[in-house]
């Protein structure tokens, strides 16, 4: 690593990279008894005036579902028309309406409870965990021409509006409403990278989760929760077929390239974090070539601060 290369820790902090502070609101369940998510001030202030939904309490920054909303079915009904609301104001047309997917996202309270279903754009300005499957394909050392582990790397496509042209996973997608991890996963396998749901179930395995929360640059907080499996691919004959357009193409690179990639911080930040979780587990990242391991494996699983699924 060169004196002007990205550190593996740097790259970690960029993802994990929310520090609590009091200008932040906390969004609290009907009853007052968990918070859901931070949300800025800016934020919450388009709430309080939109919405007749919330209590605000400006002291104890605190924003409360208002105790009628004391139903699954109310909550989301609610929360789609709020979301709605705001996402035609002009200070929202960027975030909201131009981000607008028609997917829901799954908000839980009490752990592994659905609360409410939240428009995934609309989960943004809400400091809410969101949750997505992460899959690494690789090719194993012995199957490889150089005797090397090698991933298959995408890149992004040059007309996404978040960090075209940047590296990703293999394949990733975020946990919509109602479908499961399996469902997800053979979803997200088949879209992104054309693999066939008979070849994802025989070869693909879980392997954990990482979790972080990020700020970003306009200052909101994201904690997300991403699943992370490894699919091992028998050679290097590319089976892969993107279907959906969000890569401009894939590459296999073997271990030494993407680690070279890491530190150019070619990889979109949290997908860089996912590739450095495999490489910690497949024994590339260890104690002894890696002085920060143990803050870097921690900051990787960061307890979250709210319920979560």
């Amino acid at each position: 690593m060169t004196a002007s290369s990205t550190s593996l820790l740097e790259i970690i902090e960029s993802v994990d990279s929310f520090k609590w502070n009091d200008s932040f609101y906390k969004l609290l369940t009907h009853d007052g008894q968990s918070v859901l998510g931070y949300i800025t001030p800016f934020n919450a202030k388009f709430l309080e005036t939109t919405a007749s939904s919330f209590e605000v309490n400006h002291e104890k920054k605190t924003i409360k579902i208002s105790g009628e909303y004391d139903t699954f079915e109310k909550r989301n009904e609610m929360f789609a028309e709020v979301g709605n609301k705001l996402r035609y104001l002009p200070e929202f047309d960027e975030l909201l309406n131009k981000g607008w997917r028609n997917e829901l996202y799954t908000v839980y309270y009490p752990s592994t409870v659905p609360y409410i279903l939240i428009e995934r754009a609309f989960s943004v300005l809400l400091g809410v965990v969101t949750y997505g499957v992460h899959i690494n394909g690789y090719v194993a050392p012995e199957d490889s021409s150089n005797g090397k582990l090698k991933m298959w790397i995408p890149r992004r496509s040059l007309t996404k509006p978040t960090y075209p042209g940047m590296l990703d996973n293999t394949v990733a997608g975020g946990l919509g409403y109602p479908y499961g991890l399996e469902e997800t996963v053979i979803k997200e396998c088949y879209e992104e990278a054309g693999l066939e749901e008979e070849f994802v179930r025989s070869h693909i395995k879980t392997t954990g989760v990482v979790s972080y929360m990020y700020l970003t640059k306009d200052g909101r907080v994201q904690p997300e929760v991403e699943y992370i499996y490894d699919i091992k691919f028998d050679n290097e004959e590319n089976i892969i077929k993107p279907q959906d357009g969000e890569a401009e193409d894939f590459q296999l690179l073997d271990v030494d390239e993407i680690l070279d990639k890491l530190h150019e911080k070619k990889f979109k930040p949290n997908c860089g974090l996912v590739i450095v979780d495999f490489l910690i587990r497949h024994g590339f990242i260890c104690p002894d070539n890696e002085p920060n391991y143990l803050e870097i494996v921690s900051r990787c699983h960061v307890k979250m601060p709210f319920a979560c699924r």
